[in-house]
């Protein structure tokens, strides 16, 4: 073979060597030309803020999931991932975000942190968020908030200490009650306060008290009628006063069109019966019993009753 024919054998090998080497390369930088990322910001006001929890996202994890993957921040941080992560800036400025994929393929973003809203005094006082009631055995959230406050001392009015250090505690009463939960923090000189009442989760069961209807109308009755029957007879505000409670709580027809059975052998009209135990008999009469027909509206009272002994 002369040396032009191994001159054009040579540079074909060499032709079809970078062919081959492109052929490989070109799937894989195809594939790549498609990867990105967003960057998106904890409040979604569009604005990248100093100690921000920011969410760094990309676009396609599939693109990726056979390679090697870093995130840099930056700032000297950088993250080992394939997935998206999340980082917050401690310092404001201007930072080249980058995610280098094989130590080979460098995608990047810039990102300018700032300071965000200046605190002012007010960012120093603190405020509890919680419920306004809970019960025995629950798990009841408090959080407080001040921007400008690091350190959170939760008192919750049962165990008379301190009982958490986060800012945002949980905590579970034990017993009823009406609670003055305080918050104290690295800003504060003296706690804020809130109350918080606190129910039994299951009201204990209780026996029903069985009432004897029946035996309450006869007593208060029998009570009316024993007063009648002790008043003076010049006392007619007080006779009528008793004479009408009785006739509107438990009598439905004229007074006239009652029957009074008394002793089982005389009988009266019921007003003429209180009429003649108020201002004849006096105070010598002792009602000892009373039976109605019936408990509502009755239309008939059979009184047992004795005159007293005089000395």
């Amino acid at each position: 073979m002369n040396v032009k024919n191994k001159t054009v054998v040579i540079l074909l090998l060499s032709i079809a060597v970078i062919l081959i080497i492109v052929a490989l390369l070109f799937p894989f930088n195809k594939k790549l030309s498609n990867l990105d990322f967003s960057i998106v910001d904890a409040n979604d006001n569009h604005q990248y803020e100093l100690n921000e929890k920011l969410s760094f996202k990309i676009n396609d994890s599939t693109l990726i999931s056979d390679k090697k993957a870093v995130w840099y921040f930056g700032n000297g941080d950088s993250i080992v991932s394939k997935k998206n992560v999340e980082y917050t800036y401690e310092k404001a400025g201007k930072y080249l975000i980058t995610l280098r994929i094989d130590n080979k393929f460098d995608f990047s973003k810039q990102i300018n942190i700032v300071n965000g809203r200046a605190l002012t005094a007010k960012d120093s006082i603190p405020k509890i968020f919680c419920e306004e009631f809970g019960y025995v055995g629950e798990e009841i959230v408090f959080t407080g908030y001040s921007p400008s406050s690091n350190n959170w001392y939760w008192e919750f009015g049962e165990t008379g200490t301190i009982d958490s250090y986060e800012k945002q505690a949980i905590y579970v009463f034990n017993k009823p009650g009406i609670y003055t939960v305080k918050l104290e923090t690295d800003k504060t000189r003296y706690p804020i306060t809130r109350e918080i009442e606190i129910f039994q989760l299951y009201e204990p069961f209780k026996e029903p008290v069985i009432v004897d209807s029946s035996s309450i109308v006869l007593n208060d009755i029998k009570r009316r009628l024993q007063i009648i029957a002790n008043l003076s007879a010049r006392d007619t505000r007080a006779y009528k006063d008793q004479v009408n409670y009785i006739k509107n709580k438990y009598i439905c027809n004229d007074l006239s069109d009652v029957v009074v059975v008394i002793n089982e052998e005389k009988y009266n009209d019921f007003l003429s019966y209180c009429q003649g135990l108020h201002y004849l008999d006096g105070n010598a009469t002792i009602i000892q019993e009373i039976k109605l027909d019936t408990i509502k509206c009755f239309k008939q009272i059979n009184i047992t009753q004795k005159t007293k002994k005089t000395k």
